[in-house]
């Protein structure tokens, strides 16, 4: 158990901690006296849920159990809602798919499970699912709506399940039972390949096509993004008091991988001071209609349509955090920079998000035949600036 004094948004607060056989518990208090007193309360939190874990440790553990319980581990631990969330939508995958397997004991699992419900994945479209379960429920009273949500299902399930969204489960899957079950070796085959031909960065007429055909805010939300690297959860659930203009930075108290600042340049400030003034009364500074921060699903709908009318048929929101890599790698910083500018901890995962363009290895391949111009990088940096007066 310890209190001690730490710094949340500026203000300094006493924290409680403790700590019970591996499991971990804090609270924020205005006082050294109140921070004291929570801390026996938290100690019996602790204990009380030892006591359920030792309980319920006496039925084997299903899956379905290690996946309320993961989520409430990645809760613990800070991680922000949509990493949550993605935990979630992957049990309700298994459990829509294989519902035998969800639960079944961990201890029971096999390497032909994992692969299994890659193929079942692969072969059904949940979308298509959802939409048949809603034409059903229609046919009788609406018959003419229940055929377009049937014909809705029919071309979801001829475009199926991305490689990519079936990897992100496997991982939440492999990331569990190494928990759990530390022996288990989850076979490395399982996983699709990554498609490395897509492209995830945007040309400077791309940008502008993409960008600015889009309404406020979703324009200043999408720009925000490619100036700074932030995840869309990160921009559209930020605060007012995580901005700090005057040091130009944003402090994000609960990123994917931790705590982390979030340095400013002039067209970001500009956006995010537009943005406090256009909204003087709200917590938020991106508020919806409502108050609240919008739906993800709903800003990631309005960007891919501005993609698709742009011509890109397969640019997503989170790409706009690649296409800002890869531009702070192709102008000539290093991979710890570019590392500490997108909050990644490791080379190896900045690497896939930032890609050496044609342009760059273009350069490169005059340089090496000598025609390369003195000067060349930094005109090209000119070139790619938006015309005067854009963000």
């Amino acid at each position: 158990m310890a209190v001690k004094r730490v710094k949340v948004h500026g203000r300094k607060v006493w924290q409680a901690r403790v700590a019970y056989k591996g499991l971990r518990k804090s609270t924020i208090r205005e006082t050294k006296e109140k921070a004291r007193d929570a801390e026996a309360g938290l100690l019996q939190e602790l204990k009380a849920k030892v006591g359920q874990v030792a309980q319920e440790a006496q039925a084997p553990a299903t899956l379905r159990g290690l996946f309320e319980f993961y989520a409430e581990d990645l809760e613990a631990r800070g991680k922000g809602e949509d990493t949550i969330g993605r935990a979630v939508e992957t049990a309700r995958a298994l459990e829509r798919l294989m519902p035998d397997l969800i639960d079944r004991p961990v201890t029971k699992i096999r390497e032909a499970d994992i692969f299994a419900f890659r193929k079942a994945r692969a072969e059904t479209s949940l979308s298509a699912v959802a939409l048949r379960e809603r034409a059903q429920a229609l046919r009788c009273a609406k018959p003419a709506k229940a055929d377009v949500f049937e014909r809705k299902a029919l071309d979801r399930q001829g475009k199926g399940t991305k490689p990519s969204t079936i990897n992100r489960d496997l991982r939440t899957i492999r990331a569990m039972l190494k928990r759990a079950v530390p022996d288990f070796r989850f076979p490395a085959g399982a996983f699709f390949q990554d498609d490395e031909t897509r492209v995830r960065w945007l040309r400077p007429e791309d940008e502008l096509l993409v960008l600015e055909s889009m309404r406020s805010p979703f324009r200043e939300i999408a720009k925000l993004a490619a100036l700074t690297l932030m995840r869309l959860s990160e921009i559209r659930l930020l605060r007012r008091e995580y901005v700090h203009l005057e040091q130009g930075v944003v402090m994000l108290p609960k990123a994917k991988s931790g705590a982390r600042p979030v340095i400013l340049s002039a067209d970001a400030q500009k956006i995010l001071r537009g943005q406090l003034e256009a909204n003087p009364g709200s917590e938020w500074i991106f508020p919806g209609p409502a108050g609240r921060p919008y739906d993800r699903s709903y800003i990631g709908r309005v960007f891919r349509r501005a993609a698709r009318q742009a011509g890109l048929r397969d640019f997503h929101f989170h790409d706009l955090r690649h296409h800002g890599a890869t531009m702070a790698l192709n102008r000539g910083f290093t991979a710890p920079i570019v590392m500490a500018l997108g909050g990644w901890k490791t080379e190896r995962m900045m690497r896939r998000y930032a890609a050496v363009t044609d342009e760059t290895l273009r350069r490169a391949a005059e340089a090496v035949a000598g025609s390369e111009p003195v000067g060349g990088n930094a005109a090209w940096q000119q070139s790619r600036k938006l015309p005067s007066g854009k963000i």
